[in-house]
């Protein structure tokens, strides 16, 4: 397939696209028609071709491509077909090789740890799946330092996180032509973007900048080796007219002009579609089913979390049974040390054979005693399978390795307080190990664990 970049044009059956495959970015500052371009020249493109399309876009701007392309199906945001489910990632990922549908995933009302999070799960599951069929797909991400930050310092989303979702885009950009997969990416601060998953990629079009970026821009085109023809390349670019374009490869660098016009609109200028290409008979069919799959596996989700916020209140209480029981206990061997303390007295008093009352009553308080604790080992045995029940269900949401092993030496050590370096020595981690201290900081965010500052514990 051809894609034309003004008078520069490449042709997926020559060098060194046929053996690199496509890995494209445009980066430029906002409102400099980035998408635009990247729509006129990529994605339409390869719709009209009748290819597979994936985009991941911040906020509502792709719906449009419905109007002429009955084969897009938006997936979450005010305009969805289906809904977004961020735990199911391989549902959609099966729809998009199996049955060749493209998708534009709206995360307008997504978390940024659940974007992150789904986007990583969905590269793994399409590399897989991809393996067996082979199907020409073309992913585009709409502003990638969303999720391969330069840095994760100053985001809400665990660093884990973005390493995973970084190394997953390496190995799409490594392995990903052999199975057909290609790859588009904007964003506006190519300083912010992982710097590794920034020199992945092999056609570069930089655009215009604002003045306060210079300096960035200086640092990031440090990176090439540049012809003396764009040297000034830097100040080119905080000057540079709208359509006007640094295009850098792995062997030449110049500049071209792009004026390639759109055939459905600009999402972010037209906010409601008027027209609807229709889906073909096969598409709609997999919409359907897709959407009742995601129905289903929402209502699960549901369930789940209603069940176990019912076996939360009902530990809750049995705990709080046991804290009455034992106050009572407390209460009652209280009262019968007390009682004992007179029986002398009244022994003398009443002219028993000392002996004899000593050894009844022994019997009697053994067997109080056993009765309390019969009482309190059945009060025990509940809560105990039902907190193992929450314990086990944890161990297998928790994303990672470290998370899980710290979770439950935690709850094999059910109250008992252990300080950051003793979690680390029984779990073999370093406490300034980046890895172990996002674990610990996951587990308290979801209040798995308690911390009063010094002590960490499983209640």
């Amino acid at each position: 397939m051809k894609f034309e970049f003004g008078s520069f044009v490449v042709d997926t059956e020559m060098e060194p696209w046929r053996s690199e495959g496509l890995r494209i970015a445009f980066y430029s500052a906002p409102g400099t028609r980035k998408s635009y371009t990247v729509a006129a020249t990529i994605i339409e493109p390869t719709l009209k071709e009748g290819g597979t399309v994936v985009i991941f876009e911040p906020k509502s701007e792709w719906h449009t491509l419905k109007q002429s392309f009955g084969n897009v199906l938006v997936v979450g945001g005010p305009f969805q077909d289906v809904p977004l489910a961020t735990n199911h990632a391989k549902v959609y990922a099966e729809s998009v090789v199996k049955h060749g549908v493209s998708m534009v995933f709206d995360f307008t009302e997504t978390e940024d740890e659940d974007l992150v999070r789904f986007a990583a799960e969905f590269l793994a599951r399409l590399f897989t799946l991809e393996n067996v069929a082979r199907r020409p797909i073309l992913l585009f991400f709409e502003e990638l330092s969303e999720y391969c930050p330069f840095s994760p310092k100053g985001k809400l989303v665990p660093p884990w996180i973005y390493e995973r979702m970084a190394s997953r885009i390496v190995k799409i950009a490594t392995q990903g032509r052999a199975l057909g997969i290609n790859m588009v990416a904007t964003s506006q601060r190519p300083a912010q973007l992982n710097f590794t998953v920034r020199m992945m990629m092999n056609l570069s079009f930089y655009g215009k900048f604002h003045p306060k970026d210079l300096n960035e821009i200086k640092e990031v085109l440090s990176a090439y080796s540049l012809p003396e023809s764009v040297k000034e390349t830097a100040e080119k670019c905080v000057n540079m007219p709208h359509g006007h374009w640094l295009v850098i490869t792995s062997e030449k660098a110049f500049y071209t002009v792009i004026d390639a016009k759109r055939i459905t609109p600009h999402g972010a200028d037209t906010p409601k579609i008027e027209y609807t290409a229709p889906l073909t008979g096969e598409i709609k069919t997999v919409m359907e089913q897709l959407a009742e799959t995601i129905r289903v596996a929402l209502e699960r989700e549901k369930e789940q979390e209603t069940e176990l916020s019912k076996l939360k209140r009902q530990i809750e209480e049995l705990m709080g049974e046991i804290r009455r029981r034992d106050d009572e206990i407390r209460e009652l061997r209280i009262a019968l040390r007390v009682k004992e303390a007179h029986v002398p007295e009244k022994v003398e008093k009443a002219g028993l054979d000392p002996a004899v009352v000593r050894e009844a009553i022994f019997k009697l308080r053994n067997e109080i005693v056993g009765a309390v604790d019969r009482a309190v080992a059945h009060l025990f045995s509940e809560p105990a399978r039902q907190s193992s029940d929450v314990v086990n269900m944890w161990l297998e949401k928790l994303p990672s390795p470290c998370a899980k092993k710290i979770f439950k030496f935690l709850a094999d050590h059910k109250g008992v307080k252990f300080t950051k370096s003793q979690i680390a020595l029984q779990t073999g981690y370093s406490t300034s190990s980046g890895t172990f201290n996002t674990a610990l900081s996951l587990l308290k965010r979801n209040n798995l664990v308690k911390f009063d500052g010094n002590l960490w514990w499983f209640e």
